[in-house]
């Protein structure tokens, strides 16, 4: 979990992740799953999403900016992942969301 956050914006693999801890990809996604309650990659993308809100919340930097910090391609993607995840995109989020400085 640790290496995810530190590793954020960077596509990271189940084979490098299973890599870090000595064990094999499957077995790796299998326990991985079993101890935190979704698979690897979904909780990557959880990650992913909480920090993007917390940066639509608390910094001023474009949704495009935010989208390359978290680890996706282009504001387009994040706004694909923002909207299956959180059930709005990330400007409308940030609207409503945002902490008054």
């Amino acid at each position: 979990i640790e290496i995810m956050r530190m590793r954020l914006a960077e596509d990271i693999s189940l084979v490098e992740l299973a890599a870090e801890v000595k064990l094999s990809p499957f077995h790796f996604a299998r326990m991985f799953k079993q101890s935190v309650g979704v698979p690897p990659r979904v909780f990557l993308t959880q990650l992913r999403v909480d920090k993007a809100c917390e940066l639509l919340r608390y910094s001023d930097l474009p949704v495009t900016e935010i989208a390359f910090e978290v680890g996706y391609s282009s504001s387009q993607v994040l706004a694909r992942v923002f909207l299956k995840h959180r059930n709005t995109t990330p400007t409308d989020y940030r609207r409503e969301h945002r902490k008054p400085r």
